[in-house]
This record gives structure tokens, sequence and C-alpha cells, in this order.
């Protein structure tokens, strides 16, 4: 490597840390620590030490970043990136801090490669529903993890990923909080979003059964069509259209319009999802299914219900703890919503 590269590199790094001198981490925190050597071999990260300088580079296809020793920045591309300690070399042993992993190899791996993201789109907003909250954990693995957890971590992702695209996300919760079933669905009735999309993981009372299954809502029945929720986000969504007829038939037409168009985009959209999601994920395909959810029959805009794995299957539930599958998945999800969104604006 360029000398000089070098030295300008670790001045810029050290310019962005305010110090190149930190004080060293003692041997008793080391339990909170890891070895980067086994980080980068476990996600197949090449890394370089350069002893003179001080400078670690690692590299995944096209991304770099670039680590001082006794530093707590990282520069990924170009961007700034600070850990919540500083590397440091233990015994010849490179040793960083434990937001390692979720800071830089999620960045660094785990990049969105979407193309489709410069393609016109007609999505605006959409609205994001983690399953679950507050007093209602959802399922709970083996080990403890509760599915309310899993889901609020990956609906954030997703949040920031289409932020990045220009869709504007709007969260029926945003912490671990309850919210009932009937206010997800007000609150898509009234946020004028073009798409619902519920985030859960999955349970059986087979711990073998895996893999990523996609639900849609089935057709709705005479009771379906005039069940309280239902009548209710109606009136909700009529409120905030600039423009109704004041005519209660024309009101029946353009709900049915509505949902013609929600069962004609959403069972197509439901299998596109569970093949785009599960190829990318390396998981079983489970498929697009039908059900009667209440999120799904009770919201008048497009809504699917994504179940991402089992958290009662002993290696989905591995999985799903960890950082970097929890923004795989939020990558393959978004992958799908931004060509779901081509799909309509073509």
């Amino acid at each position: 490597m360029n000398r000089r590269y070098i030295v300008g590199l670790w001045l810029l790094v050290g310019w962005l840390a305010g110090c190149t001198t930190v004080p060293k981490i003692s041997v008793t925190s080391l339990e909170q620590e890891n070895i980067l050597k086994d980080i980068c071999l476990r996600f197949h990260v090449d890394w370089q030490w350069d002893s003179l300088a001080q400078v670690i580079t690692l590299s995944f296809h096209d991304h770099r970043a670039a680590l001082l020793v006794g530093s707590d920045v990282v520069l990924i591309d170009k961007e700034k990136i600070v850990l919540s300690a500083p590397i440091q070399s233990v015994n010849s042993v490179m040793m960083v801090p434990a937001d390692f992993r979720s800071k830089v190899i999620d960045r660094l791996v785990y990049q969105p490669k979407l193309a489709i993201a410069s393609v016109p789109t007609l999505l605006k907003i959409v609205v994001i529903d983690a399953g679950h909250g507050g007093k209602d954990p959802g399922a709970i693995g083996k080990t403890g993890v509760q599915e309310k957890q899993i889901n609020l971590d990956i609906a954030r992702r997703v949040k920031s990923i289409l932020a990045q695209h220009q869709v504007k996300v709007i969260m029926t919760r945003d912490k671990d909080e309850f919210i009932s079933l009937q206010d997800r669905t007000e609150i898509a009735s009234r946020s004028k979003a073009d798409l619902f999309v519920s985030i859960h993981a999955n349970a059986s009372s087979a711990r073998s059964l895996f893999g990523l299954e996609v639900y849609c809502s089935k057709e709705l029945d005479y009771t379906d069509r005039h069940e309280e929720q239902r009548l209710l986000n109606r009136r909700e969504m009529k409120d905030r259209l600039a423009i109704w007829p004041n005519d209660p038939y024309a009101d029946d037409i353009i709900f049915d319009l509505l949902d013609a168009n929600k069962w004609g985009t959403c069972d197509p959209f439901a299998d596109q999802v569970a093949e785009s999601m599960s190829d990318y994920l390396k998981t079983k395909n489970l498929g697009g299914k039908r059900a009667r959810f209440f999120v799904l029959r009770n919201t008048l805009i497009p809504a699917i219900l994504v179940e991402v794995g089992f958290l009662t299957n002993p290696k989905e539930e591995r999985l799903l703890k960890t950082s970097h599958y929890r923004q795989k998945i939020a990558y393959g999800l978004v992958k799908s919503i931004l060509m779901y969104g081509k799909q309509q604006y073509e």
C-alpha cells in the first residue's frame, strides 16, 4: 500500500476522532469485546493490517472500511462511523467493541444493492406495522427472545432504508408499546398511504418447520364488508380525501374499486415477496397465502403480512437474534416494496 496514502489516511482518521491517543482497554473488559480476525472470517471480509501506520483496511466486494488502532472512528466508503469504544491490540490480537458488527459489518456486507432505486415509482407513503408490542410479546423462542423485539428492530431498519429512497414511512409503533389491531388499521386508513406491510416472526409446534411466508387477505364476504372496524376505516379514509362525491351509492362504488385493486395487486405481490425474499435469505419459500387476519381484511389499501422466520426453529431463532440477519431481512423486504412501486408505475 502507498506509504503517502497510509499517512494521509492515518491523519484523516485521527482528525475525525479528535485525537489518536486514547486509554487502553483493560484485560478485564475483554469479555465485552470481539476478535476482529474471527469476525472477518465469519463474514468473508478481507482484512489487512499495516503495523507501521496502525491502519486496518477491510474490504468486501466494492466496499472498503478503514480502521485506526486506538481510535473509535471507522471510515466506510468515506462515511464516518463512531464506535462505543476504541479498537485495540491486545497481545497482538485486534479487538473491537461489541457494536462493531452492527455498525461496521452490517454496513460493509449488507450494503443495499437496490438497482431499482432510481426507477420511477408511485410509492410515496408506506405504513410499516411492527407486530405485537408492550404487554403482547408475540411468539417467544426457546432462548427467551420475544417476537415483538424482532419485529420492531426489522421495522426500524426498513424505515431507515426506505427513507434513503425518498419513501415516507409511517410506523404503527416505533417503541415497545401495545397498539390494538383496530388502531393499526385506523393508522393505515388516515395516513393516505399506498401500502401496508405488517412484520411478524412465526411459531409452530413442529420445531423442524422453517422458512418465510407472506399473507394477503382473502376476498371479503358480506359479514367482512360490514365489519364495524372496516366501516369506521371507510369513514376515516373518506374524511381525509380532498374530493369525494356526496352520494352514498358512489361511496360503495369507490370502495368496491378500492377492494378490486387490493385483491388484484396483493395476491401476486405476496407471491413475489415470498419468492424474492426467500431466495435472498437462502431460506425455504413457504409461499404467498390468503388469510382473514384482522389487519389485512380491515385495511382498505393493498396490505401484506410477512412472517420472516420461525422462532420455534432453533436455527432460525439463532439467525433472527443476529443484527446482520435482521438487516438482511430489511433489505430484502425493501427491495420487494420498491419493485411493487415500480410495477404500479408501469
